[in-house]
């Protein structure tokens, strides 16, 4: 694997790490929502494909979301956790192995891109995925339905 490991001394540390909380807290928080409604087993709505979960991690931790080690609070959005959760599953991702593979205590391997969006990709340190922040705009762009 090619790239620098982001580590406590680069730029991007903070950012990985919330990621890596973000991601590690919204999975936990959907895959409870899944098992505690399991025994209604339902199609996928289109309001899963639209709905956005918002946590906001405070350092020593709120009722949602856990206590961290970053020095500031910072805010994660989650797009469409339903429906992603359902895409793991139907393609055989095992939520385990993708939640030590994306979160595990390892660091992301910064991966570096010209895109025009200026925005960051990283590596998980196994490599076996990709994970890219977004603007604003590449959000709105990819909810569109139509």
């Amino acid at each position: 694997m090619v790239g620098k490991v982001i580590d406590g001394q680069h730029e991007l540390y903070a950012q990985s790490i919330a990621v890596m909380l973000g991601v590690r807290t919204s999975i936990a928080r959907t895959n409870a929502e899944i098992t505690a409604s399991h025994h209604k087993k339902r199609w996928l709505t289109d309001d899963d494909f639209v709905h956005a979960d918002k946590y906001e991690f405070r350092p020593d931790g709120s009722a949602g979301t856990p206590p961290h080690q970053l020095s500031h609070t910072f805010k994660f959005k989650d797009y469409a956790p339903v429906a992603f959760a359902y895409l793991r599953r139907l393609f055989g991702v095992n939520e385990f192995d993708f939640l030590l593979s994306v979160c595990g205590n390892a660091n992301f391997i910064e991966f570096i891109s010209n895109a025009k969006s200026g925005q960051f990709f990283f590596y998980s340190s196994d490599g076996k995925y990709m994970i890219k922040t977004m603007t604003d705009a590449e959000s709105k762009f990819l909810k569109r339905s139509k």
